[in-house]
């Protein structure tokens, strides 16, 4: 007599890789989108623990010429820099389930397949995001220069401005303010509360809505006392390994189960900084990563680095 047994069930693999796939293709697509470029999510194989590039530092300037001298000149020397991402393993379950638990209510087990897949691209989504904010917030943060402090009751919009200014004549450049969702809505709040005028129900902000025209990622992830204003390209966040899917049977239970799980790595690249190998090591957890020792300043000129920090001095409470 032949019976069936787990073994003889198909394990979705297929199916859970291709639920993850295509939600992962539509999260890239929107976040890279509202994000204005700011922060890049990306797919690309990257070799070893580190992508380095090198560079040559020159940062000439025109002098004056005197057209009555012969006098001889000196010579100036060209530099040479790195920029070094650093590459960060992730994981993701396991996951198990009994077959009869799915039986009971209907469902065929490809639906659980199904499920982890989706969840896992949400779930990598948020932590790419948790990495490139707490790579944001070290790097800048460690730049004395490029921090500022601000009050949202007291300074208003000009909250944003302080940091803004930071760039000079290329403030235009900041595509991104990042942000807790506590300051969003004081920020907002504070907009509303100074309205030019209002009647009928129109309400004149004098041309500038709360955030200066400039989209804003609204994120719990991100420091109650920090906003980020970021460059186009400020944060590169790249999965650098073809990610690892495995359903298993699970048989040495009272009932016949099934497991998933995952794995996989990403690269992070910050415009300006680069990872300190020397402190910060390979294959970081999110609290190096979070780490400001762990970055450096490879940029003369702080007008390319990813962006400006604005520490709020008195952070909401959210009321």
């Amino acid at each position: 007599m032949t019976t069936t047994v787990n073994s003889d069930l198909i394990i979705y693999n297929d199916l859970a890789q291709t639920s993850y796939l295509e939600r992962r293709q539509d999260n890239l697509d929107v976040f890279n989108a509202s994000s204005n470029g700011a922060i890049v999510l990306d797919n690309e194989m990257i070799e070893g623990d580190f992508k380095k590039r090198a560079f040559y530092v020159l940062g000439g300037t025109i002098e004056h010429r005197d057209v009555n001298s012969v006098d001889k000149v000196t010579n100036k020397k060209i530099g040479a820099g790195e920029a070094v991402g650093v590459k960060a393993p992730w994981k993701y379950g396991p996951y198990a389930t009994t077959e009869e638990a799915f039986k009971r209510r209907g469902r065929a087990l490809d639906e659980f397949s199904s499920v982890v897949g989706t969840d896992v691209a949400d779930a990598t989504l948020e932590g790419f995001v948790k990495y490139a904010i707490s790579a944001a917030v070290a790097a800048i943060g460690a730049n004395t220069d490029m921090v500022v402090t601000a009050d949202i009751a007291t300074d208003g919009k000009k909250t944003l401005t302080k940091g803004m200014r930071k760039y000079g004549d290329k403030f235009g450049r900041i595509s991104l303010f990042v942000m807790h969702s506590a300051s969003y809505f004081d920020i907002v709040d504070e907009a509303i509360t100074n309205k030019l005028y209002e009647e009928a129900g129109v309400v004149v902000y004098g041309g500038l809505p709360g955030t200066l025209g400039k989209p804003v990622l609204v994120t719990d992830t991100a420091p109650v006392d920090v906003i980020l204003g970021l460059l186009p390209n400020a944060i590169a966040i790249t999965e650098s390994q073809a990610p690892g899917f495995r359903s298993f049977d699970i048989n040495d239970e009272e009932n016949l189960s099934v497991g998933y799980r995952a794995e996989g790595t990403v690269n992070i690249d910050m415009l300006g900084y680069s990872w300190n190998e020397t402190t910060g090591g390979a294959n970081p957890d999110l609290t190096k990563i979070g780490t400001a020792d762990n970055w450096k300043k490879y940029a003369k000129d702080n007008k390319v680095t990813a962006g400006v920090m604005i520490k709020l001095k008195a952070a909401s409470a959210g009321e």
